[in-house]
């Protein structure tokens, strides 16, 4: 497999103390630096800030800031249905009330639209509720948030603290604190129902493109006297990542870099990597055919289309097709299929991390009409 893409790694559903999180964009960019980012999309909820984009270095790096926002109505009840808004380069509040207005606005803008953690669970425990997507008449949006690695922690102590919390209350807060001191022994992967929904989707012919995120707020946990700051920026950094593939490198212009980073975004030339567990850099995911491609990439079927994968390490690897397994491998870091019918085809492999196999890569899809 001949490579000569160019590969950057980012985080992109980020708060500063501009709506709820707790760190001004330098400070963010330095946390990303140094967690080896190579770009990073802040998205504030209901306010686009303008005056803070651009590149941000020191003695051990660069990175790209680019400034989105999370869209949300606050009048409506119960709260749900955020919006990722990127690249519309305006501000996009006044929209929320009509997701469908939203969504629209954002495409004439030029921008792109994610639901963002499609799907969550309530937390009594905490007096929180689901913020999933509920609003589903609607068309034209970009794709889906399929892993956000707040929302998986929500769902998580969730699951765990359900048939406790009218029991004790303490003891399921101690329970929920044990998976705060250590999340990575509780996340398995993004939210099955957020698949399943995606795969929906890509069965009825849509075009509907993943990323993955951290919804970093560096926002303490406090229990009594006990108070800390449990998900730094920095560590979220180097969990959940959206990685794009770009024909041409970054020569650190903004604007350059900007189209290209959104056009690979759009285009689904990039896979959702749980970065924690594994360096995911190094991850393909071609066609070779009449013509080639890489994942979000739209080709014809038959002619031999095969399809490639490369995994970093040996690992399990897995093709989709409309939410079926069609062909699977362990402990493998490569693998070829010949499909033998059209679809979108998409990729996931998983590994081995404390203590179990955990998901690891999740691929666009190459869709084969």
């Amino acid at each position: 497999m001949i490579d000569t893409w160019h590969s950057y790694s980012g985080n992109i559903h980020i708060h500063t103390r501009f709506s709820d999180g707790e760190k001004l964009h330098d400070a963010i960019a330095q946390d990303a630096i140094a967690a080896g980012l190579d770009f990073i999309i802040v998205t504030d909820h209901n306010v686009y800030v303008t005056g803070v984009e651009g590149y941000y270095r020191n003695e051990r790096g660069r990175v790209l800031l680019l400034t989105g926002e999370e869209v949300h109505n606050v009048r409506r009840r119960p709260q749900a249905s955020h919006f990722l808004a990127y690249n519309a380069r305006k501000e996009l509040a006044s929209y929320a009330s009509d997701p469908q207005s939203l969504i629209d606005e954002t495409v004439k803008a030029g921008g792109l639209g994610f639901l963002a953690h499609p799907y969550e669970e309530d937390l009594p425990l905490m007096g929180e509720i689901n913020l999933g997507w509920h609003d589903w008449d609607i068309e034209g949006f970009s794709g889906l948030e399929i892993w956000n690695y707040m929302s998986s922690f929500k769902n998580v102590i969730a699951r765990h603290t359900t048939d406790l919390r009218w029991k004790n209350k303490l003891i399921a807060k101690l329970g929920a604190l044990r998976i705060a001191l250590h999340p990575e022994r509780y996340l398995n992967g993004p939210e099955p129902e957020t698949l399943a929904l995606w795969d929906d989707f890509l069965s009825k012919g849509m075009r509907v493109n993943a990323i993955g995120s951290s919804d970093a707020h560096g926002t303490p946990m406090q229990l009594g006297p006990w108070r800390r700051e449990i998900f730094p920026y920095e560590f979220l950094f180097r969990a959940v990542n959206t990685h794009v593939l770009l024909s041409r490198p970054f020569n650190g212009d903004v604007e350059h870099d900007r189209l290209l980073l959104m056009q690979a975004i759009g285009r689904g030339n990039c896979w959702v990597g749980y970065d924690m567990a594994g360096p995911t850099k190094d991850f393909r995911f071609t066609v070779q055919g009449a013509a080639k491609g890489i994942m979000g990439d739209e080709m014809p079927f038959g002619f031999g289309a095969t399809l490639q994968i490369r995994a970093p390490v040996r690992c399990r690897i897995r093709v989709i097709r409309h939410g079926q397994v069609v062909t699977e491998v362990e402990r493998e870091s490569n693998l070829t299929y010949i499909p033998d019918e059209p679809g979108a085809y998409r990729v996931e492999c998983l590994i081995p991390y404390e203590g179990r196999e955990r998901g690891w890569i999740y691929s666009n899809p190459i869709y084969l009409r």
